[in-house]
């Protein structure tokens, strides 16, 4: 049994009613499969809850995670979602959803906050249209999402609002959070800064590092709608570069996986790469023996990141990231929801423990050949150019 933070389920991947214009997923999606497991795209598609529970179900008894997160596509297209998600409150310790809000009413969010150990993260970019300009171009639009917004904040505890910060929303970003901090529950504020091929065009240099000085700034002016302030001085600072070139060691494949509707399998949750395994055709257990051992795992957790989508990325994985760095404590953590229960709290100790011993080992490894470089250089050369010794006389 390996055991993993979470499972990262994507349904209907495909399949989304917005156009984002930073938004690479929806066109990725297809590179892990077409077949979903929804019937059809249209309204009043359905997606086939048994299979996607059977082949989670098998992946799950390998490898282990007591919390799951789900999202599409835009995964309230789909006639039952509100059936998946209770199927799978009653399998994991914790379940988040993400959505965009446009086709959420009142009663199924409700419905949804009544089973006790989900929570909404919901992709808002900020309280104007024009801070969402990059996300729709609708009023009808925007007052489906307010809306949803609204509902969220009346029946949940604790709600997480991530938003894609571009040259659109970051000026605006500090009355953002003036607006969170208003409302009536917990709000969780997440930026993220746009990545991928069009990053530079859609957050130029400039804007970045006057978002940087914002960030900094709110992390004293608005903390109660904040996570761990190192999450947020820690994007500062990489914003500051020039958010060109990442140089953080990343941990997340170690604790989560990626796993599609179609079977297809990835390392990272964040950044796809390629496939390690196809659930539908091989099977669980044929994939679940490459979860951490696959060639990938050894490139995606390089101090330096080598693989190209890990270069300019900077996601809410971060905070996890710091934290098993050691530069966030586990109550500070807890301020989300994914991190709050008791299943979710004792798995980040142990994978803390891991950590700590990965880089002690790789600290005595480093440690050692220094030591045999040196020994080597002062006996005159390396080991393997010195004579052999002359076998004994018999």
């Amino acid at each position: 049994m390996k055991h993993l933070l979470y499972h990262d389920l994507i349904v209907a991947g495909n399949w989304c009613n917005l156009k984002c214009s930073y938004c690479t997923s929806v066109a990725d999606a297809d590179d892990y499969g077409a077949v979903t497991s929804a019937s059809r795209r249209g309204r009043g598609a359905t997606i086939a809850i048994a299979e996607v529970l059977a082949m989670l179900d098998g992946f799950a008894a390998r490898v282990d995670a007591p919390v799951i997160k789900l999202s599409g596509g835009e995964l309230f297209l789909l006639a039952n979602a509100a059936e998946l998600i209770a199927e799978l409150a009653q399998r994991y310790a914790h379940v988040q959803v993400l959505t965009n809000g446009t086709e959420l009413d009142a009663a199924t969010v409700q419905r949804i906050a009544r089973l006790g150990n989900v929570s909404f993260n919901l992709s808002l970019d900020g309280h104007t249209e024009a801070m969402n300009a990059m996300r729709w171009r609708s009023p009808r639009i925007g007052a489906r999402v307010m809306a949803a917004f609204a509902a969220m904040v009346q029946a949940c505890e604790t709600v997480e609002i991530t938003s894609v910060i571009s040259a659109a929303n970051a000026d605006c970003y500090a009355g953002f959070l003036d607006v969170l901090a208003a409302q009536p529950c917990r709000i969780v504020a997440v930026p993220i800064p746009v990545r991928g091929v069009h990053a530079a065009a859609l957050f130029p240099a400039q804007a970045r590092r006057a978002f940087a000085a914002t960030l900094r700034t709110c992390v004293r002016t608005n903390p109660d709608v904040l996570g761990p302030p190192a999450y947020y001085t820690t994007l500062a600072d990489f914003l500051d570069a020039g958010g060109a070139q990442r140089a953080r060691r990343c941990h997340l494949v170690t604790a989560a996986v990626q796993l599609f509707d179609t079977g297809a399998v990835t390392p990272c949750p964040v950044g796809w790469t390629g496939a390690i395994g196809d659930l539908r055709g091989e099977g669980a257990a044929a994939v679940a023996v490459r979860v951490g051992t696959h060639k990938m795992y050894d490139l995606l957790t390089r101090e330096r990141p080598r693989v190209p989508v890990c270069r300019n990325c900077f996601s809410a994985a971060d905070m996890l990231n710091l934290y098993l760095d050691g530069e966030i404590e586990l109550d500070a953590l807890a301020r989300l929801p994914l991190y709050q229960s008791a299943a979710a709290q004792a798995r980040l100790v142990a994978l803390r423990e891991a950590a700590v011993s990965r880089l002690t080992a790789s600290i005595v490894s480093q440690l050692g050949s220094s030591e045999i470089s040196s020994r080597s250089a002062s006996a005159g050369g390396s080991a393997a150019s010195q004579p052999m010794p002359a076998p004994a006389a018999t």
